[in-house]
């Protein structure tokens, strides 16, 4: 999964994305544009999320792991 993904996934970016929707629906706003705002989103995320959250996570798993799953 891309990182993007996960911003997109959260509610921020699920209102964000029905909101840009509706808005292409109904002739308010261009796909193309509605495609730069979400761009946009990704990169301000990111951004945002580097300069603000100090603790990392790393998760581990092993494929014998995966296997019984």
């Amino acid at each position: 999964m891309a990182t993007f993904e996960l911003y997109r996934r959260s509610t921020i970016g699920m209102c964000l994305t029905e909101t840009l929707d509706g808005m292409v629906q109904n002739g308010t706003l261009s796909p193309e544009l509605a495609i730069q705002v979400l761009v946009q989103f990704d990169k301000s995320m990111t951004e945002a999320l580097e300069a603000q959250v100090k603790t990392k996570v790393t998760i581990k798993i092993t494929f014998e792991r995966l296997l019984a799953l």
